[in-house]
């Protein structure tokens, strides 16, 4: 694709870009559009309203831990639908945001976030493992014999589904359409079949306030059941936070790593000398991980609005100005990465941003790295040989806030079923209850 930026000239506001991350240009080949924005770092784009783009990897630090400068919270300013942390859309009004606490400011945003602080810390997540392999096991039971299926609603889309929403609470036969919910309603635009469905239909919250209530007469030992035992502000949690904390677990512990997953797939289907590497020598999974992260960050930006005028980088940002903070464009910039455009299975260090930077850097962060690590495993060593028919394939139709993908139609030898044995018992399963 031909670079979407027309060249920049000198306003008020700085250099400014004909760039457009909904457009269908941008679309067509979106990792080239955020590299043509290197030579112009921060700059103004007239699209969508009106909004700053921040590309490069000390603009991403600056930005995102500067939180009195610039806000997660979109209504304190009238923002719309361009920086809601989500993606680009806008749900229902601002008290009922479902991503809180990710629309809070620090200091208040430390106390909720310290709520899921303890569940997702890493002792506490790799109590986890044997519910992760169980159901990656599980799912890859369920297509291995026949030879063929579809990588992202067969594997990469039920594993970590499945993980987090048993983990959360969530009734089993509840989890797969929630989790489809959330994949249309992030990889669909506003106004399509997909989205508007998901929209109305809205699974999530129904069933987590209806989790919720049966917990409060009957607790469990999972993560919903947890938090009815915590404070805030010296006070019990309401069922309302509660609701709200577990969409951000939904929001953050399922399509962000189904999209990592099947990208990794995508891309090892392309370089079969780096699959092999991977089959043969597992413990490299560790390290490709991280240059997975790098190169395919499941969210590619996200968004924040300027509270007061400020100057940044000689140029003039007004109260209430919205600003993309671009995480994929970050994680090519050449002055801190060696060769970006080169998968390197090894690299390190690497310091890529996908898991954000500063208070709202992602909790889950732990948890997602060993959901994708055991998938990758379980595919790479059970259809070592997997075939995605490329021209069947199918990205998101907007990849501008989430990278992702719709369709992932693939064949392989087909294998045996292995042992995945019984889910873990609730009386004894690794849950959200920190030890």
């Amino acid at each position: 694709m031909d670079s979407p930026l027309s060249p920049p000239p000198a306003t008020d506001r700085g250099p400014v870009l004909d760039f457009d991350h909904y457009s269908p240009e941008f679309n067509a080949d979106p990792a080239a559009a955020w590299k043509a924005l290197k030579d112009t770092p921060f700059a103004w784009s007239e699209r969508n309203g009106g909004f700053w783009v921040v590309s490069d990897h000390q603009g991403n630090y600056d930005v995102l831990r500067d939180h009195e400068a610039f806000s997660s919270a979109p209504a304190a300013s009238g923002a719309t639908t361009l920086v809601i942390p989500i993606g680009g859309f806008e749900m229902g009004s601002p008290e009922d945001e479902p991503h809180w606490p990710q629309a809070l400011d620090p200091p208040y945003h430390g106390q909720v976030r310290s709520l899921l602080n303890r569940p997702l810390a890493p002792r506490a997540v790799r109590r986890l493992q044997p519910l992760i392999e169980y159901w990656a096991t599980t799912c890859v039971n369920k297509v291995i014999e026949a030879g063929s299926c579809d990588l992202l609603y067969d594997v990469t889309g039920p594993v970590p589904a499945y993980i987090t929403l048993d983990w959360l609470g969530f009734p089993h036969d509840k989890i797969i359409a929630a989790a489809q919910s959330f994949h249309d309603l992030v990889g669909y635009p506003p106004g399509s079949e997909e989205f508007n469905r998901a929209l109305e239909n809205d699974i999530i919250r129904q069933t987590l306030w209806e989790t919720c209530e049966a917990r409060r007469s009957e607790p469990r030992d999972d993560l919903i059941s947890w938090l009815m035992t915590q404070e805030l502000d010296g006070e019990p949690l309401s069922d309302r936070v509660i609701v709200r904390l577990g969409y951000i677990i939904v929001a953050g512990g399922v399509d962000t790593t189904t999209s990592l997953a099947a990208s990794a797939l995508v891309h090892l289907n392309r370089d079969r000398e780096l699959r092999q590497r991977l089959i043969e020598d597992p413990a490299l999974i560790e390290s490709a991980t991280e240059e997975f992260l790098r190169v395919y960050p499941p969210l590619a930006s996200i968004g924040r609005v300027a509270t007061r005028d400020t100057e940044y980088r000689g140029h003039e940002v007004r109260e209430g100005d919205r600003v993309l903070v671009s995480w994929q464009a970050a994680n090519t910039d050449e002055r801190v990465f060696d060769s970006p455009e080169e998968f390197r299975a090894d690299r390190f260090p690497n310091p890529h941003v996908s898991f954000g930077l500063g208070p709202h850097r992602c909790a889950g962060s732990h948890l997602a790295r060993l959901m994708f690590a055991e998938t990758l495993r379980q595919v790479l060593r059970r259809m070592p040989d997997y075939e995605i028919d490329s021209g069947s394939i199918a990205p998101y139709p907007s990849r501008g806030i989430f990278n992702g993908w719709a369709s992932l139609p693939a064949r392989f030898t087909p294998g045996t079923r292995e042992p995945a044995g019984e889910a873990p018992p609730r009386d004894g399963r690794p849950s959200g209850r920190p030890s």
